[in-house]
């Protein structure tokens, strides 16, 4: 059963279409509404995904005298491993712990997007949070909840939290939330260079040049041999990782870059630049937010096949996603028509990610699990039901 996935992004997709008319408090009632069933759908999962299995071992194992050398075996982040000990201290078990943890991070980007709507800053449809949600949640609410990538998801929901102070130039309260990130996950440090990016001065021309050589000729075969070659002036842990996943993608094949979705965002890429002009001007900070779109494309398509090391780029999704949002306001074609035929295409991309994948196909529910008398399985028997999925 794959249905209640698509609940959230529903709910946000209706409320988007009658927003205009809504009173301040309705819209309040029904911006909780939505987070409320997200919170439900995505974070409250239960065996679904593939990194609980390995949190969970950690979590079962973890004491105040061992933790940091767990840490360090396993490579977790000492701000992830303490803020687990300490869950697991005050008394949750694991999954609600995970359960707080995916809860932080989904309704802290949610709020920063719904207080982003509301700002002075907002043009056109970014104006509407249900737009800005059911984007977020269709195109990243299953990878960062379901799929449980919990270190990034909690790193990016404090990045996220830090772009108030990267568009009021506050360098060190931005910092500090950074570094708070990269308790989490090491690479929230990637977006400390954004602070100092003001503009582009590079012409739209030689922008879609750079993007497009990147998108043709950054090939998993000159991408490896670039690192290798890298490496070999000495053994760097993280080139290492580089070096492993490019030489998995070309061992598995899974080389596309005629792929449907890398297609649309290149064709993406090319309706910002000819409104370039347009989204610089919006507001003060219209240069910054151009030139921080333009990073994401650029991280986008030179990590198309770095296997988990492309997630960099949700760094950036948020400026991407804003951007989006306000060019359908600025198309001299109905942009409903746009709206619709882009959330169609969302909505297949988000379908065939279910299907590709074992642990999405079988939708489970902590909550419902607790009302049923399952929640108590073991480890053993948790894992045993998800390998039993992929044998299917």
């Amino acid at each position: 059963m794959i249905f209640p996935y698509f609940i959230p992004p529903s709910l946000a997709f209706i409320a988007a279409i009658v927003e205009k008319g809504m009173q301040p408090n309705v819209k309040r009632a029904v911006y909780r509404l939505v987070v409320l069933s997200a919170v439900v759908v995505y974070c409250c999962v239960y065996l679904n995904g593939s990194d609980w299995p390995n949190y969970e071992m950690f979590f079962e194992k973890i004491t105040w005298y061992n933790w940091i050398k767990e840490s360090r075996d396993l490579g977790f982040e000492l701000g992830f491993s303490l803020c687990m000990l300490l869950l697991k201290v005050i008394g949750f078990n694991f999954m609600i712990a995970l359960i707080i943890m995916k809860s932080f991070s989904l309704i802290t980007i949610s709020h920063f997007f719904y207080k982003f709507s509301l700002s002075k800053y907002a043009y056109g449809d970014a104006r509407n949070i249900f737009l800005l949600l059911f984007i977020f949640y269709i195109t990243n609410g299953m990878y960062l909840y379901v799929e449980t990538i919990i270190r990034f998801s909690i790193a990016l929901a404090i990045v996220i939290k830090s772009f108030k102070y990267l568009f009021i130039h506050k360098f060190i309260l931005f910092l500090l939330l950074v570094l708070l990130a990269s308790l989490f996950h090491r690479t929230a440090l990637v977006v400390v260079p954004l602070y100092f990016i003001r503009s582009i001065k590079l012409s739209s021309i030689w922008l879609f040049v750079l993007v497009a050589v990147l998108y043709i000729f950054f090939t998993p075969q000159m991408l490896l041999i670039v690192f290798k070659f890298i490496n070999g002036y000495g053994n760097n842990i993280f080139i290492a990782k580089l070096v492993a996943y490019l030489e998995l993608t070309i061992r598995l094949r899974q080389i596309n870059p005629l792929a449907i979705g890398n297609i649309v965002h290149f064709l993406f890429f090319i309706l910002i630049l000819l409104f370039r002009k347009k989204l610089e001007h919006i507001s003060k900070y219209g240069k910054q937010f151009f030139a921080a779109t333009m990073i994401f494309f650029v991280v986008y398509f030179i990590t198309l096949y770095m296997g988990p090391v492309s997630r960099i780029r949700l760094f950036y999704n948020f400026f991407f996603i804003i951007a989006l949002a306000e060019l359908f306001s600025m198309t001299s074609i109905n942009r409903g028509v746009i709206f619709l035929i882009t959330a169609i295409f969302w909505i297949c991309g988000m379908y065939l990610s279910i299907e590709r994948n074992f642990c999405f196909k079988h939708y489970t529910n902590y909550i419902t699990a607790t009302i049923e008398g399952k929640a108590d399985l073991t480890l053993h028997e948790k894992f045993s039901i998800y390998r039993s999925w992929s044998v299917e």
